[in-house]
């Protein structure tokens, strides 16, 4: 005996009712068609309709990424700072009749400000162009100084090394990328979004609780920090709440410090109270 259900009551699509659910929606409950079916960045494993994808509190990595995109970062800002800087000792290096002309020349234009300023501006050359600086401007120099000038090369290839380490950094950071207007993959935007919206109580109370070995003052801070972002987690939110690992190590720091320093403060009492009943 076989029971057969009529097409008529089949789940059908909210937005094509001629067309089978394949589905519903994970956050309002209605059926979607195989057409309507949305799958958003960052939570994988849900379906959505396409009003629902749309939305900033479910699609928050879009948001996300909208919000910083083309905007400034902080490396921006610096590499500005920095070449006005270098503008700055070009130009008293000018007025210095000791300072070698080839030296005030390059120091001042020829490599390091006109990268400087195509960076500040968003030029996506820059982004390179940084890179090379710190690698071009000794050996520009070099090939540019007179021979007794040496010393203030091998000094400036020594400055190199940090300056591209930092430039090679900027070059990889994901904000700054956002600033430039590249593309970023899914998973680099969620962990750039798990480091400054997602839940940052919880590395603060981490924070407080490695703070609380040294300084008993953020130990209770690193509790109650730890204490509230543990209650905010929640993975069925829309974002996603989480960073639960950090938020309980911050607690037991947090606790196992003020155990640490109660002991330790216990401790010198009890020493200074034999001392003083001793003296009597």
């Amino acid at each position: 005996m076989s029971l057969d259900v009529p097409a008529s009551a089949l789940a059908r699509c909210a937005v094509h009712p001629e067309l089978p659910a394949a589905g519903t929606c994970s956050r309002c409950g209605g059926f979607v068609c195989a057409d309507c079916v949305r799958v958003v960045p960052g939570l994988e494993g849900r379906v959505f309709c396409a009003a629902c994808a749309a939305r900033p509190e479910v699609n928050y990595l879009e948001a996300f990424r909208l919000e910083f995109w083309g905007r400034r970062d902080r490396w921006a800002w610096t590499v500005g700072v920095v070449t006005l800087a270098l503008c700055a000792l070009g130009l008293v290096s000018a007025l210095d009749q000791r300072a070698p002309t080839a030296l005030r020349l390059l120091f001042t234009f020829l490599t390091p400000v006109p990268v400087g300023v195509a960076f500040f501006l968003g030029r996506s050359w820059a982004r390179h162009a940084l890179v090379a600086t710190p690698v071009a401007t000794p050996v520009v120099m070099a090939v540019l100084l007179e021979p007794s000038s040496r010393e203030e090369v091998a000094l400036m290839m020594v400055c190199a090394v940090p300056a591209l380490i930092i430039a090679i950094v900027i070059h990889s950071d994901v904000r700054n990328q956002l600033f430039f207007r590249l593309d970023v993959t899914p998973g680099q935007l969620k962990a750039l979004w798990n480091v400054r919206r997602n839940n940052p109580l919880a590395r603060h109370a981490l924070s407080f609780g490695l703070g609380g070995v040294f300084m008993p003052v953020f130990a209770p801070l690193a509790v109650l920090c730890g204490a509230v972002a543990w209650r905010r987690v929640d993975p069925e939110a829309y974002p996603p709440i989480g960073r639960g690992g950090q938020a309980l190590a911050g607690i037991v720091l947090g606790v196992a410090s003020l155990l640490l320093w109660g002991f330790v403060l216990l401790s010198f009492l009890s020493r200074f109270l034999s001392g003083v009943v001793v003296h009597k």
